[in-house]
């Protein structure tokens, strides 16, 4: 059941910025928050991560359901029950299905979060980072 709010929440929090940016920022407009280190940049993103497979929509849209099913298996075979599992399994469903939804319904993704020296991206990217690097502690550091 935590799983289900957690993983709403994260959904409800990308969305929410994600709505903001888009009814607030021009495309490629950027607003600087700490001068030549952190901005906000509005930005279609039509690939995966730092613009890979540009164009590739539905490819993604498949994707994110095996990957679904990828995380249900190894939660119930492969991971412990502890906190840091959870966790990872929370921050991978909020972020995937943040970025879902605005494939379903925009055919891009919206990255806004623009930090120097690196690709622009969003609130789900960051949970879904922390979610493969949680998943991946947790598959190579489990007890067997």
């Amino acid at each position: 059941m935590w799983i289900v709010v957690f993983s709403s929440l994260i959904i409800l929090i990308d969305q929410i910025t994600k709505f903001l940016v888009r009814n607030n920022l021009l495309e490629s407009q950027q607003i600087n928050i700490i001068a030549n280190l952190l901005s906000l940049r509005f930005i279609k993103n039509e690939g995966a991560a730092f613009g890979i497979l540009e164009g590739q929509r539905h490819l993604f849209i498949i994707v994110t359901f095996f990957f679904f099913a990828l995380l249900y298996y190894l939660y119930k075979k492969e991971l412990s029950d502890n906190l840091s599992s959870k966790l990872a399994l929370i921050f991978l469903i909020g972020g995937s299905i943040g970025n879902l939804i605005d494939r379903i319904s925009y055919h891009y993704v919206i990255d806004f979060i623009a930090v120097a020296n690196f690709p622009v991206f969003n609130v789900a990217d960051i949970f879904i980072f922390f979610g493969i690097i949680l998943l991946l502690f947790n598959l190579l550091f489990r007890e067997n």
